[in-house]
């Protein structure tokens, strides 16, 4: 582990380290080892000295990732995008080093964000003894029931989402867990049985994409006629959107129903927002639909055509630079709308085509096809 790798590490964990610091280290790193990254710097002539200040960093487009082999050391994981949004033929991939650093991130945030308290207060907050991603020592206490719709690595061994599912298993979930999910699709019937089984219970956690939710909420509806509660405590974490799906609803209205029709509290329907080109992620603040980003990775709202920063309140495409992209790049230009409130955004949808210019105009910098 380098000393810069190791740094990042503590910063994300809470020891110590400046993030400016370690932010101006792993641009000039990007600039070192990722080629294509090197390029866009020099063209705009923005050397590495420059790079002191983060915002400095030229953006990359999540779209170079469909063309370009952005790495700076060799991948041990390698993650592609579903390609569900503009085609099969052109997905993002991600070649990921440093995969350890993934699972501190997931360690780092997910526990707080989407585990019931109770199973915080029983322990749940240890790590892994050996990075593996399989669990040791105490972490095997306050282990919780937990279905996933999400498949697993077996069936999707490309998956960022499925990587970080397997994870969350590894660390938290009970033996009578369940993946409802595989290769062949989600199995419902399993679903359903497996949250009716457990209405009596202890908190469950149900890890769940905006589509796989709403087909589990219409297969309850239509095999009970009425609501099916889950115990007092339990969460859903929710992600991504309908995957080229055109539904009547919205993935809000879909957190809505799910907290009236599962008998959940207000913050008991996470929200996550990631993607296959970040390694971190952003949650919802409870009961909102305000995403918050963890101290490693800030974002900032772009002007689509000029990529300068935008003034609170007004619509721009979001950017991130996520300290755990180290392997990759850090600072990350989505095509993503938001809005920011506060310390927090608001997620506005994807961008058309015509709002992309600064993104496209970035991308042939890049030499991205």
């Amino acid at each position: 582990m380098t000393p810069l790798l190791r740094g990042i590490e503590r910063f994300i964990l809470g020891a110590d380290g400046d993030f400016d610091e370690l932010a101006a280290a792993a641009a000039r790193f990007g600039y070192e080892r990722v080629e294509p990254y090197r390029r866009l710097c020099d063209r705009r002539s923005i050397t590495p000295e420059a790079l002191d200040d983060w915002r400095a960093a030229p953006a990359v487009p999540t779209s170079a990732f469909k063309s370009l082999r952005l790495a700076a050391a060799k991948p041990r994981e390698i993650f592609r995008s579903s390609g569900t949004t503009r085609g099969t033929e052109r997905r993002s991939v991600h070649y990921h080093p440093y995969p350890d650093l993934y699972r501190t991130v997931i360690d780092a945030t997910f526990p707080a964000a989407c585990l019931p308290a109770r199973s915080l207060d029983r322990g749940d907050r240890g790590r892994a003894d050996d990075g593996s991603g399989e669990s040791g020592g105490e972490v095997g206490r306050g282990r919780l029931p937990i279905l996933s719709l999400i498949p697993d690595r077996a069936a999707a061994p490309d998956s960022s989402l499925s990587f970080m599912a397997a994870h969350v298993f590894s660390r938290h979930a009970a033996t009578s867990s369940a993946w409802a999910a595989s290769d062949s699709g989600i199995d419902l019937a399993l679903a359903c049985r497996w949250l009716r089984a457990r209405a009596e219970g202890e908190a469950v956690l149900v890890l769940s994409t905006a589509l796989a939710l709403v087909l589990l909420l219409d297969r309850l509806e239509g095999e009970s006629g009425s609501a099916t509660h889950l115990p007092a405590g339990s969460r859903v974490f929710e992600t991504g959107g309908f995957k080229g799906r055109t539904l009547e609803t919205t993935p809000d209205a879909v957190r809505r129903r799910a907290r009236t029709q599962l008998g959940l509290q207000p913050d008991a329907v996470v929200r996550e927002y990631g993607m296959t080109e970040l390694t971190s992620q952003a949650y919802s603040r409870p009961g909102g639909e305000r995403l918050r980003t963890p101290p490693w990775m800030p974002f900032r709202v772009l002007d689509p055509d000029t990529l300068e920063e935008v003034e609170e309140g007004e619509t721009g495409l979001l950017a991130f630079f996520d300290l755990a992209n180290l392997g990759s790049v850090c600072h990350v230009l989505t095509e993503d709308l938001g809005v920011r409130e506060g310390d927090a955004f608001r997620l506005l949808g994807r961008a058309s085509g015509a709002e992309l210019r600064g993104c496209s105009l970035t991308a042939e910098e890049l030499g991205a096809a």
